[in-house]
């Protein structure tokens, strides 16, 4: 069987890896992971990946960005509702968009004015947006409307979230979506060529699981060594550590030949008093 996708290779290993990613300054750390068969759908997996996510102490996530695969309303719903996630993702071809909407699935006035998103309200779930001012000073309709529009996130999740389509945040968040996709391509291209490897036991679900954790270990370690040199150690830590470790040798070699220059001299005076002590003898 053979892909298509750019940046990976065209075959397919026979696992599908679902993560759970958080950016930083050196680029995006893989919190837990979790290897399936490759024919098990997305949409089965988000769910339960949240509820892995409530199991780690002190991590609050707010938002989750996630591909197409994972585009299901019913599980967004879920996803806000119960666990207080706001998944994000583009639409798809294919979606019905609202009547208000651009097909780009912004929000417009009767007008056809484009509005701006005035907040989210979590007692209601509803998504409130606002009439632009400098549009609305010159529209006929100016006296007679409100100027305020709320949407209902149960009706329609797509489109009614705390993330609107179109905004800032959101195109923020699929770019760094794109990171980690690129991410993903290079370690489905490592896998592959480990498991082309003969000496390689990794084959089985469970083997390729572990090789995945010890991979995303190892990563999150380089991540901390190097966030502890950047914000701990001194900028010259490397050479002021050389240059105490040159100074500490040259101590101990200067202490060694202190030893070696006291045993030979008390060796001369022993050597002198047996000399003394035979002439006054003859």
């Amino acid at each position: 069987m053979q892909r298509t996708k750019a940046n990976q290779n065209k075959f397919f290993v026979g696992y599908r890896k679902h993560s759970i990613v958080c950016p930083s300054p050196k680029g995006p750390i893989v919190l837990f992971s979790v290897i399936l068969p490759n024919d098990t759908a997305d949409v089965k997996v988000m769910l339960p990946l949240l509820d892995m996510m409530k199991k780690i102490e002190g991590l609050k996530v707010d938002y989750l960005v996630a591909d197409l695969g994972y585009f299901d309303a019913d599980d967004q719903k879920e996803a806000l509702l119960k666990h207080d996630v706001a998944v994000v993702t583009e639409i798809k071809k294919n979606t019905i968009i609202p009547e208000h909407c651009t097909p780009e699935g912004k929000p417009e006035c009767e007008q056809g004015h484009a509005l701006v998103f005035d907040g989210f309200d979590k007692d209601t779930y509803t998504a409130w947006f606002r009439g632009d001012d400098d549009k609305c000073a010159a529209c006929p309709l100016q006296g007679l409307c409100e100027k305020q529009f709320g949407y209902s996130f149960t009706e329609n999740p797509f489109f009614n979230g705390p993330v609107p389509q179109g905004s800032m945040l959101q195109e923020h968040m699929l770019n760094f979506r794109k990171q980690v996709e690129l991410a993903f391509a290079q370690e489905s291209n490592l896998l592959t060529s480990v498991m082309k490897h003969k000496k390689v036991p990794v084959r089985t679900t469970e083997h390729v699981g572990k090789w995945f954790i010890l991979r995303d270990a190892f990563r999150l370690i380089e991540r901390m060594i190097a966030h502890v040199r950047e914000t701990i150690l001194p900028p010259n830590h490397v050479a002021a550590s050389r240059s105490c470790k040159r100074f500490k040798w040259n101590k101990y070699r200067c202490r060694w030949q202190d030893k070696r220059l006291q045993t030979a001299i008390k060796k001369m005076q022993i050597t002198t008093q047996g000399i003394r002590f035979s002439k006054n003898r003859d």
